[in-house]
């Protein structure tokens, strides 16, 4: 086939930087402190290898300088989107715990109702209308 194509990195590289972001991220002190002064990069790593080499991982510099820049530009971080209609639609669908019971609770009672006046009441009604309608049109007359 053809040769590996050097723009795009190996997995393992890809989760390593994601890794060294990661820790970063945990230990936002280290960064802070890291970040004051001018060689803050090269203090960077040097503080990340030895995070790294305490756990017995041995990471590449081009990693490490990699998880780096990845910070900086906020590769991995998380952006929610902005509240559309769709948004809204999955709130209120995670949220059905709490509202769903009382929505399917004042539903059954409305179809209940419904169902109540327009085969009980209704037929009822009709009913007496028409009896009375009978009595004024033949019992009252004789």
């Amino acid at each position: 086939m053809s040769a590996k194509d050097d723009s795009t990195a190996p997995l393992s590289d890809v989760m390593l930087a994601m890794d060294v972001v990661d820790t970063l991220r945990h230990r936002q002190d280290l960064v802070v402190r890291e970040l004051a002064g001018g060689d803050r990069r090269k203090r960077l790593v040097e503080r990340l290898r030895t995070i790294y080499q305490d756990q017995g991982i041995d990471v590449p510099d081009h990693i490490l300088l990699e998880g780096v820049d990845a910070l900086e530009e906020d590769r991995f971080v998380y952006r929610p989107r902005g509240n559309g209609f769709g948004r809204k639609l999955a709130e209120l669908y995670v949220s059905r715990k709490r509202w769903g019971r009382w929505v399917l609770g004042l539903g059954l009672t409305v179809i209940l109702a419904a169902g109540s006046y327009f085969f009980i009441y209704r037929p009822y009604k009709a009913q007496q209308a028409e009896t009375a309608r009978l009595e004024l049109a033949e019992q009252l007359p004789k």
